[in-house]
């Protein structure tokens, strides 16, 4: 009775992850958000089932047996998938993105058969499941794979989506400035400390099974993995805005999603067409900072406004308007000013850099050769490009 009372609490918590998770699902904004949505509803059902597995409940409840097994090969894919759209706003879910959950289609399907039996044979597989000691039985009527097997499978899964998951984490910090690092230093807080729970969550995983491998109750692996989700949604809670990913360096231009949001709200009868071009014009804006931002596009010597504008599906015409009206810029100025604040952050931050000559500087920032480097520096910041980073170089 104790245990089930303890299961108790779950039980519930798996309403309020399912509840939340719900309304990630139906929040606008990245694609990041509605993956978190379900990794939260795939823990509130976990949690929700996880009561009902426990015995004594199990066999008067044989209809939830072998249910949320499957449910463990998503949770790699969907922490390490969330991170990347976070990280990536601007790119797109491909097709090729399913074949993440291929291991939960598989186990799915191979239980099938199972689900659609009778209570009676749920109860016999119930019975041999009490007789073994341990859901993770090595022989079973049901599936292609024994739950032993499917036990190593699930943690290697894990393990190899943790080490993505870093390796990913790891790159992307070593692709942008300190200065933006520092800058965006609450996102690299969560996401780091997130990661560091996961790893955390998954060593006592790992310990409670090699101690307890022979014990059919799992309440404590639930409610590590209950605690460290419950932190990520107390974090989340009280600083909503990470889910608008991370701040655009802002030297081009800078407007976050939420503050757009609130200029539509205030917009006033007497100016609202003027006002509403304006926010399209923004909104325009916005996307293209976080696509130059994620993606370096402005680091290809070949990049034009027909690329961007079909990347972003946005009519070039509209994007050469926003840039005019709220930039006061060209396509090209656009472009150049990126590449020109990158060799600044690049000059300042990276000593490798200090050491290059204008040539080098050029290059590697995306110009195809000195002297458009010279007319862009020139054109936008009034100087020499030897003047301007002088104050960086060795």
């Amino acid at each position: 009775m104790e245990k089930i009372t303890i299961n108790y609490y779950l039980y519930f918590l798996g309403f309020l992850f399912f509840a939340f998770g719900a309304s990630l699902m139906l929040k606008k904004g990245l694609l990041a958000t509605r993956l978190l949505g379900l990794q939260f509803l795939q823990l509130g059902i976990q949690l929700y089932c996880s009561y009902y597995i426990q015995l004594p409940l199990i066999v008067d409840h044989p209809h939830f047996f072998r249910v949320i097994s499957p449910l463990f090969y998503v949770i790699g894919p969907l922490s390490f998938l969330f991170q990347h759209f976070l990280l990536y706003p601007e790119r797109k879910f491909k097709p090729i993105y399913f074949l993440h959950f291929l291991p939960f289609a598989f186990h799915f399907l191979e239980f099938v058969p199972l689900y659609l039996s009778t209570e009676a044979v749920k109860i016999a597989e119930i019975n041999e499941v009490i007789k073994q000691s341990t859901f993770n039985t090595n022989h079973s009527s049901f599936g292609l794979f024994s739950m032993r097997t499917h036990v190593y499978l699930k943690g290697l899964s894990y393990i190899s989506y943790m080490i993505w998951t870093a390796y990913e984490l790891f790159k992307y910090y070593q692709s942008v400035s300190k200065s933006f690092l520092l800058k965006n230093r609450l996102i690299v807080f969560w996401l780091t400390g997130d990661l560091v729970l996961k790893i955390i969550v998954l060593a006592c995983h790992i310990t409670f099974n090699i101690i307890y491998q022979d014990q059919v109750q799992a309440v404590a692996r639930d409610f590590l993995y209950a605690g460290e989700f419950a932190l990520m949604a107390l974090f989340l809670f009280l600083n909503p805005r990470l889910l608008d990913g991370p701040y655009l360096k802002g030297l081009v231009f800078q407007h976050s999603h939420r503050e757009i949001q609130e200029k539509i709200e205030d917009l006033r009868v007497f100016d609202t067409d003027k006002s509403r071009i304006n926010v399209k014009n923004k909104s325009i804006l916005e996307k293209m900072d976080r696509y130059f931002e994620s993606e370096f596009i402005f680091l290809k010597p070949n990049i034009s406004l027909n690329l961007v504008a079909q990347s972003l599906k946005i009519k070039p015409r509209l994007i050469r308007i926003s840039l005019q009206e709220e930039l006061d810029f060209s396509f090209t100025d656009y472009v150049n000013s990126w590449r020109i604040q990158y060799a600044e952050e690049q000059c300042r931050d990276n000593s490798r850099w200090k050491s290059f000559k204008i040539e080098v500087i050029a290059t590697e920032s995306g110009f195809g050769t000195r002297q458009s480097f010279n007319t862009a520096v020139k054109k936008l910041k009034g100087v020499s490009p030897g003047q301007y980073f002088a104050k960086y170089m060795n």
